[in-house]
């Protein structure tokens, strides 16, 4: 059961690559870029948080940012001699924003995960004797 739920932790952080870079690219009304940015971030962090919730332990709040990392990696630099099948492009002459996006992407991510990890490695404060 303890494989299989920290599996499913990492399929859950290669999902959510996924679904953030596919939003790189998008711009909400008035033009306002960045969603990719606060839901890197945020569903990293929440995905580490619910590791540490089920398992109780930093290395389950990793897990998420183990299956995220290297996807965001692959799609976003084209790596493994995929040069031209980038979905994060680094410039775009018709929307210079994009870059910064994509670098925001990656960077809100990483420490999204790295902030799970922190907290959850964090012991809960012992109980109080008062009496």
């Amino acid at each position: 059961m303890t494989v299989a739920g920290h599996a499913s932790l990492v399929l859950l952080g290669v999902a959510l690559a996924v679904w953030d870079t596919f939003l790189v690219p998008v711009r909400l009304a008035e033009g306002v870029e960045g969603l990719a940015v606060v839901l890197a971030f945020a569903g990293n962090l929440a995905a580490g948080m619910l590791g540490r919730f089920g398992f109780g332990t930093a290395l389950a709040a990793a897990m998420p940012g183990l299956g995220w990392l290297p996807t965001v990696l692959v799609l976003g630099t084209g790596s493994f001699g995929h040069t031209s099948d980038v979905v994060v492009p680094g410039r775009f002459p018709a929307d210079p924003g994009i870059a910064t996006v994509g670098l925001g992407f990656m960077v809100a991510g990483a420490v999204g995960s790295v902030v799970a990890v922190a907290l959850a490695g964090r012991r809960p404060p012992a109980p109080s004797r008062t009496g």
